[in-house]
């Protein structure tokens, strides 16, 4: 009987050493769980038309706040364009749906080039066509710089190649054209923090 009982705990060790054993294979052979950045994704996550005051855009590495933003129509298009504020100056943003696509812009201010938009305008040594001009209403939220609601006349030009872009803006009939230049930007070219809405 002690025999018995013996070979039992005997037995016993050894299937205790070989379970020991296996599982410890099967711990060496899972891969170890990789570590992922969570904000890797972030700047193919925020939407480009929920974009507005209070949000922090990052583009070519320097951070931009949204002071204020102005909604056009015209026709049953609507766009926008957000006044962003920098360590290097003042910008605009315009972000609209053209035929399904979207088109993002970034433009400067250009001061004293006495342009207005009338046939072909060289800048830069450069000939822009007109693409398009009409007058759209707006409203504006934030600092825009421009009446709270309104309409404003506009002409969009571009070079043949459509590497340059110029914008004309007239706010009230009496006013001068304001000239702007502006580059297309692709989403991924900036990052948006899209600000926390308050309780």
């Amino acid at each position: 009987m002690t025999e018995v009982l013996l070979v039992l705990l005997a037995l016993l060790a050894v299937l205790a050493v070989v379970i020991l054993v296996l599982r410890r294979r099967n711990l060496a052979r899972r891969p170890t769980p990789r570590r992922v950045d969570p904000l890797a994704d972030e700047p193919d996550v925020y939407d480009p038309h929920a974009i507005g005051v209070g949000d922090v855009i990052t583009y070519a590495g320097i951070d931009h706040v949204v002071r204020g933003t102005i909604v056009l129509e015209e026709g049953g298009t609507t766009w926008r364009e957000h006044l962003l504020d920098g360590s290097t100056g003042r910008r605009w943003l315009t972000v609209e749906d053209d035929e399904g696509e979207l088109e993002m812009t970034l433009w400067m201010r250009r001061e004293g080039t006495g342009l207005t938009p009338d046939g072909d305008v060289v800048l830069d040594d450069r000939v822009h066509h007109q693409l398009e001009r009409g007058r759209a209403s707006y409203t504006a939220e934030g600092t825009t710089g421009t009446p709270a609601s309104g309409t404003v006349d506009y002409a969009d030009y571009a070079t043949r190649d459509r590497t340059g872009l110029i914008a004309f803006e007239r706010w009230a009939p009496t006013q001068s054209w304001e000239v702007s230049t502006g580059r297309a930007v692709t989403r991924g070219e900036l990052t948006v923090y899209h600000r926390t809405p308050e309780a």
